[in-house]
């Protein structure tokens, strides 16, 4: 895949992809010198912290073994074929919309932004503005898809040793967090209202909006190392509303970075190598839905 996109937008992505890659590495540095090996990566109640190492080893334990199975795979551009001018439009539309998220966290009041509120806001922008964008700027000629809807048996059976080994060592290893309890989660019928809403609209929806409409524009535009680093950035950006607070800024900046920015660097590289979008998705499911946590914990983890 020979990216198309203009000289100057392949030279402030590879700014902002060796910036990020910069942060990413300098995270875990700052969070080591200050001591800071154990943190908090989720706002929802009963979460328990994890250690830095927990945070950092699943992700690229699954990067290398997503570049390793198989050794050679060929890069699919589900937009090779598609107007320069409609992939950039939609792109710009893509980031508009992933800057403008966590500002209007920042700028609304937290009562508003609560609850139904947020996966409202979520679905507005991830959802609603991007699908009315795609429809406005799609003209005429071929359509081609950003998202294969059919996924060949490979791509299936390839992400296996990756999501696997990156499952263990999150959720089953001694570097797992403790699973949560079922005293510290709301009642039955509030945590099945919320996971329900917390799979759709985040699981699901972010991984589309994140990696199937704005990484695969963006690497059909500038390659695919930069948009994965860059797309990582604005994920882990869109988390920072959330998580910002409690201790020194600088400090909740990197402990964000070091789970969700390298978290969307993995999930990336999984979309990106593979075009099978549902790999991602599980992986995210895993991460936020409560079930599997007290799952685990049954099962005696």
């Amino acid at each position: 895949m020979t990216p198309e996109g203009s000289r100057p937008e392949k030279y402030a992505a590879r700014v902002l992809a060796w910036c990020g890659l910069a942060l990413l590495i300098a995270s875990p540095v700052w969070l080591l010198l200050t001591g800071h090996t154990s943190f908090r990566v989720s706002a929802d109640e009963g979460r328990p912290p994890v250690s830095l190492w927990s945070a950092m080893l699943p992700a690229l334990v699954g990067l290398v073994l997503t570049r390793l199975v198989p050794p050679r795979m060929a890069v699919i551009d589900p937009l090779a074929c598609a107007r320069r001018a409609r992939v950039r439009g939609e792109m710009w539309v893509l980031v508009a919309m992933a800057v403008a998220f966590p500002v209007v966290l920042t700028v609304l009041p937290p009562e508003v932004v609560r609850g139904l509120g947020y996966a409202a806001l979520k679905v507005a922008l991830f959802l609603v503005v991007p699908l009315a964008a795609f429809r406005l700027l799609r003209g005429t000629g071929q359509r081609p898809r950003a998202v294969p809807v059919r996924v060949p048996r490979a791509r299936w059976l390839f992400p296996l040793p990756a999501v696997v080994a990156w499952f263990y060592l999150s959720q089953v290893s001694v570097l797992a967090p403790p699973p949560v309890t079922a005293d510290s989660l709301p009642d039955p019928v509030t945590l099945a209202v919320v996971s329900v809403v917390t799979l759709l609209t985040a699981s699901v929806l972010e991984e589309f909006f994140y990696r199937g409409f704005l990484q695969t524009r963006l690497e059909s535009l500038v390659g695919r190392w930069p948009a994965i680093l860059v797309v990582s950035l604005l994920f882990a950006a869109m988390h920072l509303p959330t998580h910002l607070g409690s201790t020194a800024v600088i400090t909740e900046l990197a402990t964000v970075l070091v789970f969700q920015g390298l978290f969307g660097v993995f999930c990336g590289y999984l979309w990106s190598r593979y075009r099978n979008i549902w790999m991602p998705v599980v992986v995210h499911i895993v991460v936020n839905l409560a079930y599997v946590d007290l799952l685990l914990g049954w099962l005696g983890r």
